[in-house]
C-alpha cells in the first residue's frame, strides 16, 4: 500500500491534503452613493463616499482535502489590518454630480477586513502535469471602514461604515506543472451576494447612534489570482502570488435613522469595491 500511495502522489501534481499560510499587502478602493429620493432622483447622486487606497497587512490560511475518491472540501480565512487610506465625502445639489455643496477628505487609516469561504468540490483532473477542481460553497466578507479626524481638523470625528457581504460562490482551482519543482496555480471565484451595512455618523446629533443609517442591496463579486509554487522537498513548498477582486451591487435602499424616531428612505445607487493583494507563503501537502 505504501508503494501504491507513492506512485499515486508521483503522478499527481496536487496532493490529497494541502495546507497553506501566507502574508502580504492588500489595498482596495470602496465607494457608495445615494440619491435624493427612493426613485433615484432629486438629484440622482445626493451624497457619495469614496475610500481610496485603503491598505494594510493581510494574513491568510487555506486548506483543501481530497478526502474520498474525487470528492474534496475547501476552506480559507483571510484578515487585513488597515493602516493607510483616505475617504472623501461629497454632496451634490444637482444631477450627475454637479453643483457640489460639500467636499471634504478624511483619514481612513484604521479598521480591518475579513473574508472566509467554505465549499465542496470534485477533482476533474489531477495528473503529473495538470489539475482542475471546481468548488461550490458559501462565503462571508466583513469590513470595518473608518472616517477619522485629526488634532487640527475635526478632532472628534470617529465615524464608521461596516459592509457585510454574504452568499454562494463558484470557485475553480487549477495547477500547471512548469518544470520539475515549479508549478503555477490559478483560481477564479464568482460570488453571488447579498449586501448590508450599518453606518455611524458620530458627530451628527440629530442621527441615532451607533446605527445612523442602514444599506441593503444585491450584487456579485469576482476574485482572480495566481501564484508560483516552488517545492523545496516532497511535502513543503514556498510561493509568491497575487489576487485581483471586483465586487459591486445594483440599486438598493438607504434608511436613515433620526433621533426623532423618523426613518428616511432613499435609493442606494450602488456599492463598488475593487483592489489587489500580493503575498508570499508556505504550503504543506501530503
Amino acid at each position: 500500500m505504501l508503494c501504491g500511495t507513492r506512485v499515486l502522489h508521483a503522478q499527481s501534481v496536487d496532493q490529497k491534503l494541502q495546507v497553506a499560510v501566507s502574508s502580504g499587502y492588500q489595498q482596495e478602493n470602496f465607494r457608495w452613493s445615494i440619491s435624493g429620493s427612493i426613485n433615484g432622483q432629486n438629484p440622482n447622486v445626493l451624497s457619495e463616499l469614496k475610500w481610496m487606497k485603503v491598505g494594510g497587512q493581510n494574513a491568510t490560511a487555506a486548506i483543501s482535502w481530497n478526502f474520498y475518491r474525487r470528492f474534496a472540501v475547501y476552506a480559507d480565512y483571510s484578515r487585513q489590518f488597515i493602516s493607510t487610506g483616505t475617504v472623501n465625502d461629497s454632496d451634490y445639489g444637482s444631477d450627475n454630480r454637479t453643483n457640489r455643496t460639500y467636499n471634504e477628505t478624511f483619514s481612513a487609516n484604521k479598521g480591518n477586513t475579513q473574508l472566509w469561504h467554505l465549499g465542496a468540490g470534485y477533482v476533474i483532473f489531477n495528473n503529473d502535469r495538470f489539475s482542475l477542481t471546481p468548488y461550490i460553497g458559501y462565503a462571508q466578507s466583513k469590513e470595518n471602514l473608518r472616517l477619522l479626524g485629526s488634532p487640527n481638523s475635526n478632532p472628534g470625528l470617529n465615524s464608521s461604515y461596516a459592509p457585510y457581504w454574504k452568499g454562494g460562490f463558484l470557485k475553480l482551482n487549477s495547477t500547471v506543472k512548469l518544470i520539475n519543482k515549479l508549478a503555477f496555480k490559478a483560481d477564479v471565484t464568482y460570488h453571488q451576494l447579498s449586501y448590508t451595512s450599518n453606518g455611524d455618523w458620530n458627530l451628527i446629533t440629530s442621527f441615532k447612534h451607533p446605527v445612523s443609517y442602514h444599506h441593503n442591496a444585491n450584487g456579485y463579486g469576482i476574485n482572480a489570482g495566481g501564484r508560483l509554487n516552488y517545492r523545496i522537498i516532497s511535502y513543503l513548498a514556498v510561493y509568491v502570488g497575487g489576487t485581483y477582486f471586483n465586487w459591486q451591487t445594483g440599486n438598493g435602499t438607504d434608511q436613515l435613522y433620526l433621533n426623532s424616531g423618523e426613518v428616511d428612505k432613499t435609493q442606494l445607487n450602488e456599492v463598488k469595491r475593487n483592489g489587489f493583494e500580493v503575498y508570499g507563503g508556505l504550503s504543506i501537502s501530503y
